[in-house]
């Protein structure tokens, strides 16, 4: 029997970590899996490492009619030739450019994967152009993966999204968190004494904070919390890890501010994620908006305690009350409470933590790609 080819496209090899085991597990169930994205390294290696096929296109992430109209014909040319049964394309770029040229094509099965919308937090013009790429992906799709519950009630309700189209697969997330990948097991009593001795985290109180470091995570209003909390306590440490965006950071001199105060650890990009996890005693997450709040889960699995926001995304990541605490976005006094809460509430502290793992146990990764697996043979 002909295998049913799979086209799955994102606009930069950097979103590479959304796709993670994904076309391996395709191509071991019978697909002929492609990547489209655009050359470099990273791509090549995922598609060694994944048993599947490489297609490359030029592709800009920031809007050029120009450059943007020469990748929607190198789009369709690629779909002609290919003749794809399924293109499944998300990331803004390629999610809007991608659905154009699948419809134009007639692609059988045109799936756009939304992971979250930009223009929540955005005004006038921008915004407008944000939601109407929006509503075209969708408009030429036949089918529209929510990656989480938050995402399609926003899509739906502003009027983006045909709720019959909609599929939020299980309780959400794009790729699903490996429990394995993300479990205290995994790493070593003498590493976490290590990393607290480098960082002066021993016998201290440990909020953290993991993933890039731009305004819409919440990073201001966690700093104000944070601070008023130090004022009353100095034992507690703010551990901040991962790598500084400052074209999305307003304030030019919080990297500053936050390295000058002495609660406050600044560590920048890691690849050991779960160690760094290993020192926490609460995840904080205050973020405005995410597709989902995978960091969220992955604390989660690690058998830690977590605040996360009201917010598109987050809200779905944490389990309020049972892994959990949800807080509303942009409210430093709420924000402020919460980890005041959970730092002198042990009991409840430790609670949370152990219903961590069984929630995570919710977002493994082959719940994800059986779900795919049926949109992708319903057409």
């Amino acid at each position: 029997m002909k295998k049913k080819k799979l086209i799955v496209g994102i606009t930069v090899p950097q979103s590479i970590g959304l796709l993670k085991g994904q076309l391996n597990y395709f191509s071991a169930h019978g697909y002929d899996a492609c990547l489209l994205t655009q050359h470099d390294e990273r791509s090549s290696n995922y598609c060694k490492e994944e048993g599947c096929r490489k297609l490359n296109v030029i592709i800009e992430r920031n809007i050029s009619i120009k450059k943007d109209w020469k990748t929607l014909l190198a789009l369709i040319k690629i779909f002609l030739q290919e003749k794809p049964d399924v293109v499944n394309v998300g990331t803004p770029k390629m999610g809007l450019l991608g659905m154009i040229a699948a419809w134009l094509c007639r692609v059988p099965n045109r799936i756009y994967t939304c992971r979250g919308f930009r223009y929540e937090h955005e005004t006038g013009k921008l915004k407008k152009i944000l939601m109407a790429c929006e509503w075209i992906s969708a408009a030429c799709a036949n089918q529209i993966i929510c990656i989480s519950p938050s995402v399609k009630a926003l899509g739906v309700k502003d009027g983006l999204f045909d709720e019959k189209k909609c599929v939020v697969i299980n309780k959400g997330s794009s790729n699903g968190i490996d429990p394995e990948q993300f479990s205290p097991s995994k790493v070593s009593k003498h590493d976490i004494d290590t990393l607290k001795d480098k960082y002066g985290l021993k016998g201290k109180f440990v909020y953290g904070f993991l993933g890039r470091v731009v305004d819409r995570k919440g990073i201001n209003e966690l700093f104000e919390a944070f601070c008023s909390i130090y004022d009353e306590d100095q034992n507690v440490r703010l551990f901040v890890v991962g790598p500084w965006e400052m074209e999305q950071v307003k304030d030019k001199n919080l990297m500053t501010k936050m390295q000058d105060h002495p609660g406050v650890v600044v560590t920048g990009k890691t690849f050991d994620v779960a160690l760094h996890f290993s020192v926490m005693d609460v995840f904080v997450l205050p973020a405005w908006w995410e597709g989902f709040g995978n960091v969220v889960v992955q604390a989660a699995d690690m058998g830690i305690a977590v605040i996360g926001s009201t917010g598109t995304g987050v809200c779905d990541a944490v389990c309020d009350g049972f892994n959990g605490i949800h807080v509303p976005i942009k409210n430093v006094a709420k924000l402020t409470e919460a980890m005041k809460l959970i730092k002198t509430d042990q009991v409840l502290r430790e609670k949370l933590a152990a219903n961590g793992p069984i929630w995570g146990h919710n977002f493994k990764p082959e719940i994800i790609w059986e779900g795919m697996d049926k949109l992708y043979k319903a057409r």
